[in-house]
């Protein structure tokens, strides 16, 4: 449904464009999203984008679109006055939008409850459980001092057990899981853990992600993490992911390299070079550096559209010095292909106090492939094959 612009609707507000018009001192709101409320406002500051003012009545919100929409829409909600200038076709559209919206929401929340209602560790696909067991694998909830449950959102054993993930894992190993977890029999436990083993699998199949990674560190703390929590816990949003969660991590990460650099300002390091090929061709070029508390993952480089001779790979190299400091550089290790060579000479030439050294592995590798074109051992290894 579309409105004909009156007197005093800028213009442009229908446009799909995403470039901002200015009339009368404000901005027109003009932003790339199917949401219908953004034809109807603008925007009275530039550096205010969540200031924005309806094009009928001016009245400003500075809580986002969403307040325009009630507005619009003649919703009386908290903080939020009807408009009373606003056409009825214009009213209906938002009326019909944040309906549709509602119910959307109400399907996703309805969908996800039916998700957990389909988790179910106590028994087997296809088998019942009698009212012992029911009675045996019933939760016993503490009870306050008026004698009432106690609510908690955490599992039953939290009231007594408060140990860090990593803390947890570590006393798993030193003595038996029946101290820390309910006393259910071995049969029943080994039930549960193949129901939950199944959803687990499950993920890992339908998000195409390795086996073997299941043998991280993270993916036990991870389980230890969710055990802790108990039922229910909310999974984090792929904003949450690539967002704060990311930049936590990141920045731990980054403070556990504070013992590696304090190593490389006492012993010094080596920088070691590794360029491979990917599946696709694509050339790729890792920088790492090596000391006393151990090899160290620095940078990475895309090589496939740039041409890979010595002054490209010295450039990358000198960068990565600079980085760490000349003074903490002992040497560079890297293979004997020509460019390296070449890009050797160049290093020689501007810090002549680092050493540039070839990779032993790759020297002995190609003096066997030397010595396997010997004759001799030529036709040995043929006949061998």
């Amino acid at each position: 449904m579309s409105t004909t612009p009156s007197a005093s609707q800028p213009p442009g507000v229908g446009a799909s464009s995403a470039a901002s018009t200015v009339q009368g001192g404000a901005a027109v709101v003009n932003v790339k999203s199917k949401d219908p409320g953004w034809k109807y406002c603008i925007c009275p500051d530039e550096n205010k984008r969540n200031s924005l003012k309806c094009i009928f009545c001016h009245h400003v919100y500075t809580n986002g679109i969403t307040r325009i929409k009630l507005h619009l829409a003649n919703i009386p909600t908290s903080g939020v006055v009807p408009c009373t200038k606003v056409p009825a076709d214009v009213r209906d559209e938002m009326t019909e939008f944040l309906t549709k919206k509602g119910d959307k929401k109400a399907a996703k929340i309805s969908e996800q409850k039916r998700i957990r209602s389909e988790v179910d560790l106590s028994h087997s696909e296809g088998e019942g459980s009698s009212d012992e067991d029911g009675r045996r694998n019933s939760v016993v909830m503490l009870k306050s001092a008026r004698g009432k449950t106690s609510k908690s959102s955490g599992g039953p054993m939290e009231k007594f057990c408060q140990l860090s993930p990593e803390d947890a894992i570590a006393a798993r190993k030193e003595k038996s899981s029946e101290s820390i977890q309910l006393k259910l029999t071995t049969g029943e436990r080994l039930k549960k853990r193949n129901r939950a083993c199944e959803y687990i699998c499950q993920f890992f199949y339908e998000a195409c992600i390795p086996f073997n990674s299941v043998t991280l560190p993270s993916f036990s703390l991870m389980l230890q993490s969710i055990g802790q929590y108990s039922e229910d816990l909310p999974g984090p949003s792929p904003y949450e992911m690539g967002g704060p969660f990311l930049k936590k991590r990141k920045k731990k990460v980054m403070e556990s390299f504070k013992a590696h650099r304090e190593a490389w300002e006492l012993t010094g390091c080596t920088i070691m070079t590794d360029a491979w090929t990917d599946i696709r061709g694509r050339g790729v070029m890792n920088l790492v550096v090596h000391s006393a508390y151990g090899v160290v993952f620095l940078d990475s480089f895309d090589c496939s559209v740039v041409k890979k001779d010595g002054k490209y790979i010295f450039d990358l190299v000198d960068d990565c010095i600079e980085e760490i400091g000349e003074k903490h550089v002992v040497q560079v290790v890297t293979d004997n292909a020509s460019v390296n060579q070449a890009a050797s000479t160049l290093l020689n030439a501007k810090r002549p106090n680092i050493f540039w050294n070839g990779c032993a592995a790759h020297c002995i590798d190609l003096m066997l492939e030397d010595v396997g074109k010997l004759p001799s051992v030529d036709s040995t290894i043929t006949k061998a094959r």
